[in-house]
């Protein structure tokens, strides 16, 4: 069943991402802190790989915390209303519990939020005006509300933040969230805070956090969600059909995985379609040929069409000339050539169709496509 990170019935492929994300909660439980980038194309698991650790974390005795991140968080007052939130919503949480448990008392009558401070939570809102840092006004509210967490026999906390490719710092606008947020954790895990900072986005999110800060390549470990080799894929078809009463013969199979390469939103859409639009249970390569057409026009109108028109008329140029090329790796020097725009008109298209999350660069003057199966899409319509 398709969807936006909806748990599958069986997560195929993503054992070892599991597995050192266990590894690193024990590092941290021993003293030594992590954090985790997931990074990948839209529809590679990202969001079902964050809920699964998720469900991880709290099993060792860890807070987490969840959200979904966009671009207005970028500036800094509404980011900082979001971390600082987060960190006093579970401070409040885990107090609550506390006192519900000494005094036998019914959660919803206990706390009162001018009792904040009596409870050992420190909250203050952060105004920009008032010229305080905001990395200064996020180590402040981690450090002190630390005391809270620990005295609840928690681990610690995981800060789960997805899309966060959308979180970026502006110069020119003297907006530094994402620096701040950075510089906050590593201070206030520096300090024995127990703060596990797991985020997920597209790739740009690399590149955004590089630039924030030099040194978070040794802050965090980067897992990248790509698509799944052959043998991973047939695994997510077969062992998700065996609990219902549907099955794929082997052919159909490999079409399957050979047309939606492995990326498992694709895997997942080809067999719920072809199941709904078919009257058998057991089907057949040939069962699925005839409903293929069908198929593609249904996942260019519900997955494809609507990012295209994002894009401009003169950055559906570029997206089109790039499709020409290939797929990731595209060098500017043939997108240029292919789209025969001026070299700063076309950086300047490139730079917003990164911004709206269309394409992203994949290496020193080269860009891929964001979505997968996305260039199959453009010469499709094009």
């Amino acid at each position: 069943m398709p969807g936006n990170g909806i748990e599958p019935r069986y997560l195929a492929g993503r054992d070892e991402y599991v597995e050192l994300f266990t590894k690193s909660l024990k590092s941290f439980e021993d003293g030594l802190p992590r954090n985790t980038v997931v990074s990948g194309l839209r529809g590679t698991g990202k969001t079902v790989l964050l809920r699964r650790f998720k469900i991880i974390a709290e099993s060792r005795g860890w807070l987490t915390v969840e959200r979904e991140f966009n671009e207005r968080f970028s500036e800094e007052e509404v980011f900082a209303e979001a971390l600082v939130g987060d960190i006093i919503s579970k401070a409040t949480e885990v107090s609550i519990i506390q006192k519900a448990k000494q005094f036998g008392k019914r959660i919803g009558d206990i706390l009162k939020p001018e009792e904040l401070t009596a409870y050992g939570i420190s909250y203050k809102p952060y105004y920009k005006g008032k010229k305080q840092l905001l990395e200064d006004h996020l180590k402040e509210m981690l450090v002190k509300n630390w005391e809270v967490f620990k005295k609840a026999g928690k681990k610690g906390v995981v800060f789960l933040y997805d899309e966060f490719h959308t979180v970026k710092d502006a110069k020119d606008k003297k907006s530094f969230p994402l620096a701040s947020l950075l510089g906050a954790i590593s201070y206030a895990q520096r300090n024995g805070c127990k703060y596990y900072l797991c985020i997920g986005g597209l790739p740009i999110i690399m590149t955004n956090l590089k630039t924030a800060k030099t040194y978070t390549e040794r802050m965090f470990e980067l897992r990248e969600a790509g698509n799944l080799e052959p043998t991973e894929a047939e695994q997510a078809i077969v062992n998700t059909l065996k609990s219902s009463e549907y099955e794929f013969e082997q052919d159909l199979v490999n079409k399957m995985i050979s047309e939606t390469r492995g990326y498992p939103y694709f895997i997942q859409f080809y067999g719920y379609f072809t199941i709904e639009n078919t009257s058998k249970k057991k089907l057949t390569l040939s069962d699925f040929t005839k409903i293929r057409e069908k198929l593609l026009k249904e996942l260019d109108k519900n997955f494809f069409v609507d990012r295209l028109n994002l894009a401009s008329g003169k950055e559906k140029q570029i997206l089109f000339a790039m499709a020409k090329i290939g797929e990731s790796d595209i060098e500017t020097s043939k997108i240029k050539s292919a789209s025969r725009m001026d070299k700063h008109v076309m950086l300047e298209l490139i730079k917003r169709l990164i911004e709206k999350g269309l394409i992203y660069r994949s290496d020193r003057g080269k860009y891929g496509f964001s979505l997968p199966l996305f260039r199959d899409f453009l010469l499709r319509a094009r």
